[in-house]
């Protein structure tokens, strides 16, 4: 049998009489339990992705100071949507995972703390450096040999931070399940995680490789920002960036579930429509000039739509049956949805313009391409932040406000909305990016994003102040594992992880059991 290092900070014995008591800080930078990491890594990736969003909106405006068109291939924008995937979107969900996924199949820890530790410090550490090197006018495709040395080494760093959590959080739901819960029966986020993890792993993996390759053939800044579009930008790109939303999917159906207290139908179904959107997030094959533009990558990019279209039948099947309790939560995934379909249509027309050039459509796929990925990048933001909001007293240990919580997700909405909207358009009509006005409203999304992503950091310290607690009794909304702690007395949790899981809902058998046993009495 297979042992993995599951022990976590709570498992130390207590400092000996007169010994030093470490600091806050401390316990922070040298603790394994998951949800210090997890609450750690949330936390970062707010403050870096309203850093990466006001690059760009600085960049958009330095380019309508100067009278000159946005320049998509200009080192700040390419930077700054880096910043955005690598130093936010991803981070977040993969906190909310490390601190989620071991409670939802009833862990006491995450698989290998001291690895999951040292994802967040070394893509912690990897975020500063790039973002440094960016300032020193490097980053992606800077002019500065040096700096840009620098940024693309700490990007390929991040990439393998974040993979080794990615790898704690797939071992934790592979190895760490109690009794009963087969993998058909594991909570939606974790199983869309456990989706997740291979395909960030191997598209990571791969983007590493050309970015390290990079380093060894190319001598100058210009070599290495084509080396940047040649082997490492597909990543940002169909059906690769795909691979963004796969957290999204499951965060969107446990928490409908929630919302509306019943079980969905089909639970196989789901899993298994999930499980084909990371098929198609697979794209590591199109990092080749060949491997795009053909059959194959077109039925990628358009078949991704049929799984997307499939969950949201059966969420609104789910909504239809059961009037559900509106939340921050229940409104976040139900907007992130709205932008995942944004970045769906935008997918089938570049498939359809590709399949039709010169005959029937006459779309440019590069502002299509770039709409995408931007609708993928936002839906995936706002879901953290409606998880975030939903999950605040598992996570946080209270209760989030909601103007916050609200304030947070309509402002993602507007900005990642809006700035996907400029592409669009401009990928519908043909319009360069020549005008002032696609600049202007460049600066004006990426801000409000910004603004979006300082608003979910208050949401964090506020809450995790104390601020708008929750009684441990009042109220039982919970359906999965993770509610356990938050909802039940300690006699309670012990009785529940006791007995064998019998459904995907445990909290809800464990409430229908006791209402029984009331009623027997």
């Amino acid at each position: 049998m297979t042992l993995t290092d599951t022990r976590s900070s709570s498992d130390t014995p207590p400092a000996a009489a007169g010994s030093v008591v470490p600091t806050a800080l401390e316990r922070v930078i040298g603790t394994g339990e998951h949800e210090a990491i997890g609450r750690t890594f949330i936390l970062s990736s707010l403050a870096l992705m309203a850093v990466s969003a006001a690059a760009l909106a600085a960049g958009a405006l330095r380019s309508l100071s100067n009278g000159g068109p946005l320049d998509v291939s200009d080192n700040v924008w390419n930077s700054a949507l880096v910043g955005m995937v690598l130093m936010g979107a991803i981070p977040l969900l993969l906190g909310l995972a490390i601190c989620l996924v071991p409670l939802q199949v009833g862990s006491k820890a995450i698989a290998f703390p001291r690895a999951a530790a040292l994802s967040l410090w070394a893509w912690l550490v990897s975020a500063v450096i790039f973002a440094i090197s960016l300032a020193l006018d490097g980053g992606v495709g800077g002019s500065d040999l040096e700096a840009s040395r620098l940024g693309m080494l700490s990007m390929g760093s991040m990439m393998v931070a974040l993979s080794l959590g990615a790898v704690c959080v797939a071992t934790t739901v592979l190895s760490h399940r109690p009794v009963g819960m087969s993998l058909a029966r594991v909570p939606f986020f974790s199983w869309s995680m456990l989706v997740a993890a291979p395909i960030w792993i191997l598209t990571f993996g791969s983007t590493t490789a050309h970015v390290f390759l990079g380093q060894i053939s190319q001598a100058n800044a210009a070599g290495l920002a084509l080396r940047y579009e040649a082997g490492v930008a597909w990543f940002l790109r169909a059906p690769s960036v795909y691979m963004l939303a796969i957290p999204v999917l499951g965060i969107s159906c446990d928490l409908v579930a929630q919302g509306c207290g019943r079980r969905i139908a089909r639970y196989g179904t789901v899993q298994a429509l999930i499980a084909m959107f990371g098929v198609f997030s697979f794209g590591a094959w199109t990092q080749t000039s060949g491997g795009r533009e053909n059959i194959l990558w077109i039925a990628f990019v358009a078949l991704a739509a049929v799984p997307v279209l499939g969950l949201l039948g059966l969420i609104a099947d789910t909504l239809r049956h059961q009037k559900p309790v509106v939340s921050p939560g229940l409104i976040g995934v139900l907007l992130a949805f709205l932008l995942l379909l944004g970045g769906m249509l935008a997918g089938v027309l570049e498939a359809l313009n590709t399949s039709g050039s010169g005959t029937l459509f006459s779309f440019e796929a590069v502002g299509l391409g770039w709409a995408q990925s931007l609708f993928l990048l936002s839906a995936a933001f706002i879901g953290g932040l409606a998880a975030l909001s939903a999950w605040s007293r598992v996570v946080l240990r209270a209760s989030a406000p909601n103007a916050i919580a609200l304030g947070a997700i309509s402002a993602g909405l507007i900005g990642g909305g809006l700035l996907a909207t400029v592409f669009f358009i401009q990928g519908l009509t043909g319009f360069g990016l020549n005008l002032s006005f696609y600049n202007v409203w460049v600066a004006v999304a990426a801000a409000v994003l910004a603004l979006s992503a300082l608003l979910g950091l208050m949401l964090v310290l506020v809450t995790s102040r104390g601020n708008a607690p929750k009684p441990a009794d009042a109220g039982a909304d919970g359906l999965t594992l993770e509610w356990a702690k938050a909802e039940l007395s300690p006699e309670d949790q012990a009785l529940l992880m006791s007995a064998i899981v019998a459904s995907p809902y445990p909290m809800l058998d464990f409430r229908f059991a006791g209402e029984a046993v009331e009623e027997d009495n």
